[in-house]
């Protein structure tokens, strides 16, 4: 089986570590197939520009553009799939063509369908579907025209799909699921104990999640006696509006910015923490939840999204409320529960759902299987 993938959002110069969740998806469907990576994407700046330098994929081409109007943005990002299609190595063929994140690359499906005449797939991580893109214009309609086509759609969690079907309306497409990845040959338990008070948070820090909550728990658990402590990892536009309310919370010592972490480091210090803890309005999967299970590490969570789909009780702790006085409640009643919850059962119930093997053989026979009713096969 050789697929080959168009994803908008990939590892690249401009971005290193630009959603790698959809990197470690693609690269866990080696085992079982063979892969090809575009990464062509069309995206708002402040001046034109071209980067066609692969760090990752075997093809780039992203087009930086500061026009504003989300119809030519579309018919851009289609010409430039034309473009890389009709000027592909010819020799190589594939047996289906799998586009990671809908808008804008699929917003002409109906075309591309037309000119490829191969299955084609969409897999969707995208969180804005339940926004509504944010918008009332009517070109939503164009985005909801994507999935009435009946082109196959797999996500992430049954959150993500009801948000896909929700926002898109009848005639719905058949869909999927089909969890984000792990490295659990990175994000694996640790002999030790882990350090009590010593929490972690990681994330890009931009809405839905929640820092200044998280930040704020701190400081009452601390007022109530608790030595609580915060690392937080991640860049984002939250940032100084976080530094600033850690320093006006008088919080210096207790919470710490480290930035970017890599995933090396961010494992070692999931390993280490009493429990991770993630406040977010809204999460499709939280691949960083995910990781945390996998190394052992209790988890505190938001009940939002696709984490009520695998966080149990005997997991840590789903916090119902995304408030200051919730989150410090919730951390001092679970406080030595999560402490002393054994990491190995832990990671091996995540592992059965996130590591490699496993959501490649999912994956797989999910292509599998659209491949063998495409009409096109």
């Amino acid at each position: 089986m050789k697929v080959l993938h168009i994803a908008g959002w990939y590892p690249n110069r401009l971005k290193p570590y630009e959603t790698p969740f959809i990197e470690r998806h693609i690269r866990a469907l080696d085992s079982v197939c063979e892969n090809t990576v575009w990464q062509l994407d069309v995206r708002l700046g402040a001046r034109w520009s071209i980067c066609r330098e692969s760090l990752k994929a075997d093809r780039t081409l992203i087009i930086t553009t500061p026009i504003r109007r989300w119809y030519v943005i579309e018919w851009l990002a289609t010409l430039v799939i034309l473009w890389a299609w009709f000027t592909r190595d010819r020799t190589v063929k594939h047996d289906a063509v799998n586009f990671h994140i809908a808008y804008p690359n699929c917003t002409r499906i109906g075309l591309l369908r037309r000119v490829m005449r191969l299955p084609l797939v969409i897999t969707e991580h995208w969180s804005i579907y339940r926004l509504g893109f944010k918008s009332g214009a009517q070109g939503l309609d164009r985005i909801r025209r994507i999935f009435h086509q009946g082109i196959p759609v797999i996500a992430v969690s049954k959150a993500l799909t009801d948000d896909i079907l929700g926002f898109a309306g009848p005639p719905s497409p058949p869909v999927h699921i089909v969890p984000n990845v792990v490295d659990t040959g990175l994000f694996r338990p640790r002999d030790g104990q882990r350090t009590e008070g010593r929490f972690f948070a990681i994330a890009t820090w931009r809405y839905p999640k929640r820092p200044l909550v998280l930040i704020e728990a701190i400081g009452l658990l601390r007022a109530r006696g608790r030595d609580a402590r915060l690392r937080i990892a991640g860049e984002g536009d939250e940032v100084e509006t976080m530094r600033a309310a850690i320093e006006a919370a008088g919080l210096t010592s207790s919470v710490e910015l480290i930035g970017q972490a890599s995933p090396q480091h961010a494992a070692s210090l999931m390993q280490e923490a009493h429990a991770l803890l993630h406040a977010s309005d809204y999460e499709t999967f939280s691949a960083v939840c995910a990781e945390a299970l996998c190394c052992g590490t209790p988890v505190a969570a938001s009940a939002v999204g696709g984490i009520r789909e695998y966080l149990t009780p005997a997991m840590g702790v789903l916090v119902e409320e995304n408030t200051a006085v919730a989150w410090a409640d919730a951390i001092d009643l679970h406080w030595d529960r999560l402490l002393r919850m054994d990491g190995r059962p832990i990671s091996e119930q995540m592992g059965e759902l996130v590591s490699e093997p496993h959501v490649a053989a999912r994956y797989g026979h999910v292509l599998e299987q659209i491949i063998r009713l495409s009409p096109t096969a």
